[in-house]
């Protein structure tokens, strides 16, 4: 991989975990769009946004914005799972081997075994490994303030 790929890569793998996820798109012209980021074109880096409202409170059910009107890209909210933080807390409170656990960055995954992966939306896996994971899953989000039903 050149130099150069690699930062393109990242830059589209940063791009790719906003995907759903609330964002403010920004034009060139200075308007202002809110809402969920559902795709991209990594090409052009047009974007289309779902449940919008602009900063005068008009609504759309969908826009797309060319990338040669977009300015910026915000995101108003931090994610609640990070998969090194996590990777941590397992070894801590799980008493899990670091040996056994893969941190995927560019994802926001942790994988253990190669049988129980974990992500922001959860944990896949079956089996009692799986039950301990998630098990701190839950309270891991505890800590970071998430309500766990």
């Amino acid at each position: 991989m050149s130099v150069a790929a690699e930062p393109a890569r990242r830059f589209t793998a940063r791009l790719n975990g906003l995907i759903d996820r609330v964002v403010t798109a920004v034009t060139n012209n200075g308007k202002t769009y809110t809402g969920k980021l559902t795709g991209f074109d990594p090409s052009t880096l047009s974007i289309i946004l779902e449940e919008v409202r602009d900063s005068q409170g008009t609504s759309w059910p969908m826009i797309l914005i060319m990338g040669s009107h977009l300015a910026e890209i915000r995101v108003s909210e931090s994610e609640v799972f990070n998969a090194k933080e996590f990777a941590e807390f397992l070894t801590r409170f799980g008493n899990i081997d670091r040996s056994l656990i893969k941190v995927y960055d560019d994802a926001n995954v942790v994988e253990i075994t190669r049988s129980v992966r974990v992500t922001k939306n959860g944990i896949e896996g079956t089996g009692p490994l799986a039950q301990k994971v998630n098990t701190l899953f839950r309270e891991y989000l505890r800590t970071k303030g998430v309500s766990v039903a």
